[in-house]
């Protein structure tokens, strides 16, 4: 075991801030870095294969995953789907973001607030009554709040609560968390019903753009040297601003076009991409260009995608992704928030939160693995409902398990073993469904954050930082130095995400609260509300992201019309975090 203090401490710290700075700059899988670093720790000495081992098996990584396993189970009841409807009742703004808000709220308190913005953002997208943009980014906000309210609300709470019981605390309540949660939601909900729409943009659907923006059609015609050879010899998938996504012959759509496809004399070749380089197909041979004749047959197989933060196409150029083998389906077009991508489609790298339209084939709806990499605007069932009758029984059985853990029964991670157990024992719930709802970054992510705060802790780099924030707060009490933990973890899930925020700022607000001899209590759960703080930026939480290209908005929105629900959240969390837990 190294010796905590001097050179050790100051490495940790100059560790620490090289991830800080990268967790910035490169927006593609935290969980590798925060993996990395823990990996150099272990290297380094700091920590044992042993201890490192043990963060992976920590009962709130645990609970997180049986959370995660749980939720997909009551994914599968109409709730959402019934919510969803109920959201157009009236054709007022303001009384369908109070409807959206009263069912949002709960939901997210209880099930993974990701999956239920995901349920409603295809409905909010493409209605008929409301702007988009009016909604989603109000859409996105609710599920923030409502995932305050519970320890399982958000996986940001289950990671504080983690790193709670590592550090040697209780471990926190299910609905210790609502004594601020809930008035939050009230606070919250009196500005996004009543104030959101006064600073939210006018944006139409994302893609409601004309589709010559995105289609360029050319007809093979008779005597046309392409006739007899493949796609692949032809070299039409060797453009450099345009692919060829699909073709239509004799009225039957081929998409997307394989390679080895031979051409016809009559086929019409789909182009995509910048639409505007038509000279790149003028080189080819007796092709003859033409708008779309065909559009109502290619709008039936457009799927609107977003990217999920936790897809494995992260970073990946769209041309090496192999979209066709994946997904049966091939890329029309990207969006990036408010602009769409132009230029050759196969060089675009892709982010998470892009959202893409995709021309897909008869097996793209059949894809195992579309859950983990895509948020679906045109929805597509990936699965089927359960009857009403186990719809009821799964929803019972879950708030059952839920209430034995707030009355004290047994542990959640108890309780949640067990009701995992009944819903296999029922057939709500496969094994073979294990995997696909398992988020592998989330996990990963966590486990390091534990191993890493152990480290900092243990090397005494948290104490050190503590020292500094004392230093300018020493002469005005604990509750200054709360405010600066809470405003500085808000600000670190600005930059970052929040339970990357969450697992940075903890050992600090640890250390600080033991510096002070007062109870971490306080410091603890204004680490959480912090890291939940995520309304300033579109990468700061993946709600955000979700709706960042359905809304068609801009950076500025985000900080347009989540300042002054930052500052509402803000005053409400000070104010109330003393009065509820003690210093």
């Amino acid at each position: 075991m190294f010796l905590a203090g001097g050179p050790i401490a100051t490495f940790v710290i100059a560790v620490i801030v090289l991830l800080f700075i990268l967790l910035i700059r490169i927006r593609t899988h935290p969980a590798f870095l925060f993996a990395a670093t823990l990996f150099l720790f272990f290297l380094t000495g700091m920590i044992s294969a042993g201890e490192l081992l043990m963060q992976f098996i920590n009962p709130a990584l645990v609970t997180l995953v049986l959370v995660l396993q749980a939720a997909a189970v009551i994914e599968k009841t109409p709730l959402t789907a019934w919510m969803s409807r109920m959201v157009f009742h009236s054709h007022s703004l303001n009384k369908s973001l109070a409807r959206m808000c009263l069912g949002v709220f709960p939901l997210s308190a209880l099930m993974n607030n990701t999956a239920v913005a995901a349920s409603l953002l295809g409905p909010l997208k493409n209605n008929r009554h409301f702007p988009p943009s009016k909604l989603l980014l109000p859409l996105s906000y609710a599920a923030i709040l409502g995932g305050t309210i519970t320890l399982v609300g958000t996986s940001t709470n289950l990671v504080v609560n983690g790193l709670a019981l590592e550090a040697g605390m209780k471990g926190l309540g299910i609905f210790q968390f609502a004594y601020v949660g809930i008035p939050l939601c009230l606070g919250g909900f009196i500005y996004i019903v009543f104030f959101s729409r006064w600073l939210l943009p006018v944006n139409g659907t994302a893609t409601k753009i004309s589709r010559e923006n995105y289609f360029l059609e050319a007809q093979v015609l008779e005597n046309s040297v392409h006739i007899g050879k493949s796609v692949a010899a032809n070299r039409f998938r060797n453009l450099q601003s345009l692919f060829l996504a699909e073709l239509i012959r004799n009225d039957r759509l081929l998409s997307p076009v394989n390679p080895e496809e031979i051409i016809q004399a009559g086929d019409i070749l789909v182009f995509v991409g910048d639409v505007h380089k038509v000279k790149d197909i003028q080189n080819f041979d007796r092709l003859a260009i033409f708008k779309e004749e065909n559009i109502a047959m290619l709008r039936k197989n457009l799927r609107e995608v977003v990217l999920s933060p936790s897809s494995s196409l992260l970073g990946k150029k769209v041309k090496t992704a192999d979209f066709r083998a994946k997904f049966d389906a091939a890329v029309v077009a990207v969006r990036r928030g408010n602009k769409k991508l132009s230029g050759k489609i196969g060089s675009i790298r892709l982010e998470a939160g892009d959202t893409l339209l995709l021309a897909v084939g008869s097996d793209f709806g059949k894809r195992e693995n579309l859950r983990n990499n895509f948020f679906l605007i045109n929805r597509i069932r990936l699965q089927k409902f359960l009857s009403s009758r186990n719809s009821a029984l799964a929803m019972a059985l879950f708030a059952t398990a839920i209430a034995a853990s707030a009355l004290n029964l047994m542990p959640l991670l108890k309780s949640l073993a067990i009701l995992m157990f009944i819903y296999i024992l029922m057939g709500f719930f496969r094994f073979e469904d294990v995997r696909a709802n398992s988020n592998f970054d989330i996990i990963v992510l966590v486990g390091s954050a534990l191993g890493i705060s152990k480290v900092m802790l243990d090397s005494g780099a948290s104490a050190l930082i503590a020292k500094g924030i004392l230093f300018f707060f020493k002469d005005y009490g604990a509750f200054a130095n709360l405010a600066g933990i809470y405003f500085l973890t808000m600000l670190l899930t600005q930059l970052v995400t929040n339970n990357a925020a969450a697992a940075l700022a903890f050992p600090l607000a640890y250390s600080t609260a033991l510096s002070l001899q007062v109870d971490p209590l306080p410091f603890v759960m204004a680490v959480a509300y912090g890291a939940s703080a995520s309304f300033l930026t579109p990468h700061s939480y993946q709600t955000n992201l979700m709706v960042y290209g359905p809304g068609n908005y801009k950076f500025s929105d985000y900080m347009k019309a989540g300042l002054p629900l930052a500052v509402i959240y803000s005053v409400i969390t000070l104010v109330l975090l003393p009065v509820f837990f003690k210093f």
